[in-house]
């Protein structure tokens, strides 16, 4: 029977709190600014950085778990997730501005940290895949 590590349930609680917290935050967010609240206020700008908050802890629990892994190729599996995903994201962001300075695109990517995630999610399918 395959029983969860004590550091991957450390991972989970502490994503889980992150992405509780960003929800709440969130959507306590939006309804504050959707009341008719000026977007250029202050109070939005202590908002925006408020809703950013967990999602560094987010990035946080992910690098805490690189830290914890006590095996040491699953240690070696998760560096290379992490390298995959940063790199691809490295590249889909580098092509993206440079098709804005040649205006063939408009604005480049506003979300780069959920962009990372998701390229570190695939990165995990395909780093295990191979392993």
């Amino acid at each position: 029977m395959n029983k969860v590590p004590a550091y991957m349930k450390r991972y989970i609680i502490r994503m889980a709190m992150s992405l509780a917290l960003y929800m709440v935050i969130l959507l306590a967010g939006l309804s504050w600014m959707n009341s008719g609240n000026p977007p250029g206020s202050p109070m939005a700008a202590a908002l925006a950085i408020l809703t950013a908050l967990p999602i560094l802890c987010v990035f946080w629990a992910i690098f805490r778990l690189l830290v914890e892994i006590e095996d040491e190729y699953q240690r070696l599996l998760m560096t290379k997730q992490i390298v995959i995903g940063t790199a691809v994201t490295l590249m889909i962001v580098t092509i993206w501005q440079f098709l804005n300075v040649y205006n063939v695109l408009g604005q480049g990517p506003q979300w780069i940290g959920a962009i990372w995630l998701a390229m570190f999610g695939l990165a995990g399918g395909l780093v295990r895949w191979k392993a």
